[in-house]
């Protein structure tokens, strides 16, 4: 299987933030110079660097996919993707899926209905922008507590966009109580979570998620999984990727512990990536460094 980030969709995805692709290699040209930064993301096969070389970078990240001899020229560095995640076989049935998730996991799917969260599922291609405003305020909010930069409105937006019927947003709504109103619209205090799923060569990649307060007493990150999964699975894909997790060989990654064990809750194969190299180019290089 490709790597999501060898789609098409994924190359129009970086095109719409400026990026260039080239033979799957992704080139950013340098404001007022002659110079580029590239990256090389999970390629099929090694990658065409001469053909690179007309771009002029001063810097080259690769992350392949598989291992096999470094290029000349590139030592270890730090990943920019997830260095290790969680593959969920979809080929299994749900009642085996469900059996080898951690008790406690599995006590939550089954406890909890369905019909109490208003689950709404919407493909890319029909977001309208109240919808996706909707989950990105909580998004935005849960990122400035977790204290990550996290997506623009507008890398969102341009990323459901590209994926289209590939993409799938689940949001889940605050149903009314006794003595409320149900209202029709996605007003964004009634979203509780999201998660928002993209589809390639037959893999379900995790992507983004957020949740409330409120969204989390009552277990929706769960629910919102388990639907994906589910999701996956009716779409005919054989792979759920979680997209990342923490790797012991990157203490940086240390502080992923908690959505981590979320994510090996619901079981699946832990899956280390080769490790990223980089290749910063001289004389530049060695300029910026004095």
């Amino acid at each position: 299987m490709t790597d999501l980030r060898q789609a098409r969709a994924y190359w129009r995805y970086m095109k719409s933030l400026g990026w260039r692709v080239v033979d799957g290699a992704f080139v950013k040209k340098l404001p007022f110079l002659a110079l580029s930064l590239v990256k090389i993301q999970r390629p099929e096969r090694q990658p065409n660097l001469a053909a690179l070389k007309k771009f002029r970078p001063i810097y080259i990240s690769y992350e392949p996919a598989v291992n096999h001899k470094p290029p000349a020229g590139f030592r270890p560095g730090s990943p920019l993707l997830p260095s290790r995640t969680i593959w969920l076989d979809l080929r299994k049935s749900q009642k085996k899926l469900l059996q080898e998730m951690r008790p406690k996991t599995r006590y939550n799917i089954k406890k909890l209905r369905i019909t109490d969260y208003g689950l709404r599922i919407t493909q890319g291609s029909q977001l309208s922008d109240d919808q996706l405003a909707a989950f990105y305020q909580i998004y935005r909010e849960n990122a400035k507590k977790q204290r990550f930069w996290g997506a623009s409105f507008t890398q969102l937006k341009s990323l459901a966009t590209c994926f289209g019927k590939k993409a799938y947003l689940i949001i889940a709504r605050r149903m009314a109580q006794a003595g409320e109103s149900r209202r029709q619209g996605l007003a964004g205090n009634d979203v509780i979570g999201g998660l928002l799923i993209l589809v390639h060569d037959r893999v379900a990649y995790y992507s983004h998620n957020a949740a409330t307060n409120e969204g989390r007493r009552l277990f929706v990150p769960t629910i919102l999984t388990w639907e994906a999964i589910k999701l996956a699975k009716k779409l005919g894909c054989h792979t759920f990727d979680f997209e990342g997790i923490d790797d012991p060989r990157f203490p940086v990654t240390r502080k992923w512990t908690g959505f981590s064990r979320f994510k090996k809750s619901f079981g699946g194969k832990e899956v280390n990536y080769p490790q990223a190299l980089v290749k910063w180019q001289v004389p530049l290089y060695r300029y910026n460094r004095t």
